[in-house]
């Protein structure tokens, strides 16, 4: 298992640095460029979350284990995320929609005064000569369109 941490300032400048420092660890440890993509914009749709709505300085972890790639982001309220239904030409209310549809599942856990709002994403398995991708990826993964609403 590989894993890091951070902690970031709630400010604007965070989901930068919180996208920089997710990125180049995945590049560092190998994983492929779709899958770091998607765990990139995740990052920056949570850690934006926790500066708009959370508490406190934000808290990153990272870790890779055989077969995944686990996000989670810390704040220090104890409101949990909820997904809202983003009007038709808003440009917001659309980051937990986009973490469900990118993620093979996403939630939260109660910590302490805080939470951590945390998203898993499956790496690719060994593909057969001719065949089929075999593991987590020959899921099928719901559209955000189709993903019920939260609340």
């Amino acid at each position: 298992m590989r894993r890091l941490i951070t902690r970031l300032p709630p400010a604007t400048t965070s989901a930068a640095e919180a996208r920089d420092f997710v990125s180049a660890a995945l590049r560092s440890w190998e994983v492929p460029d779709n899958v770091l993509c998607d765990v990139v914009l995740a990052t920056s749709e949570l850690v934006t979350n926790a500066i708009e709505h959370g508490g406190g300085d934000i808290r990153m972890e990272l870790s890779l284990t055989a077969g995944q790639v686990l996000l989670r982001v810390g704040d220090d309220t104890d409101d949990a995320p909820v997904r809202q239904a983003p009007g038709l030409l808003s440009e917001r209310s659309r980051g937990l929609t986009i973490v469900a549809a990118l993620s093979e599942a996403w939630g939260h856990t109660p910590e302490g005064p805080g939470k951590w709002v945390w998203a898993q994403f499956a790496l690719p398995t060994h593909t057969p000569a001719g065949g089929l991708a075999t593991g987590p990826l020959s899921l099928r993964r719901e559209s955000a369109g189709s993903l019920p609403l939260d609340g």
